[in-house]
């Protein structure tokens, strides 16, 4: 069991959470270019590739850096900065952060970095942790003050079922 920390370790923190297709990650990136400078983790290198090239979309190239374990794009003056969760600089002063897929932090293998982040990592003005709502109480117990907000899936999603194929 891990610890609880202070009292009011949570207070500022959010938790944007919901299922797949509730716009978490979107409403990320859009409160990120809305400050000076943010830092987003993200559990793959594919999205991280994605959301870089969103963010370059809204603010320019020479504004956002990509870091992942396999690519670095580093321009000199960038302010947003796009990782995935492992390669995310520890000590980097920036007034926002967010980490996606939170609910990886029960992993097994990659966990361990997950919860790293989520304790550590603050942004000077705005942190949001984005996930499933089956890490809720979890983040609750570890971050008294979290406020947590639930997001309804914005499609329904259906199961067109499988079709027989006759072989002739």
């Amino acid at each position: 069991m891990i610890p609880k920390l202070r009292p009011d370790s949570g207070r500022g923190v959010k938790a944007i959470l919901g299922p797949t297709n509730t716009g978490k990650t979107h409403l990320a990136i859009e409160r990120m270019v809305a400050h000076s400078s943010g830092l987003i983790g993200l559990p793959l290198r594919l999205l991280a590739r994605e959301v870089y090239g969103r963010v370059v979309e809204k603010v320019g190239v020479d504004q956002v850096s990509l870091i992942t374990g396999e690519e670095r794009i580093t321009p000199k003056n960038a302010r947003f900065h796009v990782c995935t969760v492992e390669a995310m600089p520890q000590q980097m002063d920036v007034a926002f952060v967010a980490i996606d897929e939170v609910q990886l932090a029960t992993d097994l293998e990659r966990g361990h970095v997950f919860t790293d982040r989520i304790l550590s990592l603050r942004g000077r003005e705005e942190t949001l942790f984005l996930g499933a709502s089956t890490i809720e109480a979890r983040l609750k117990d570890l971050l008294p003050g979290i406020e947590v907000i639930s997001k309804p899936r914005m499609s329904i999603l259906t199961w067109a079922g499988s079709k027989k194929i006759s072989r002739s």
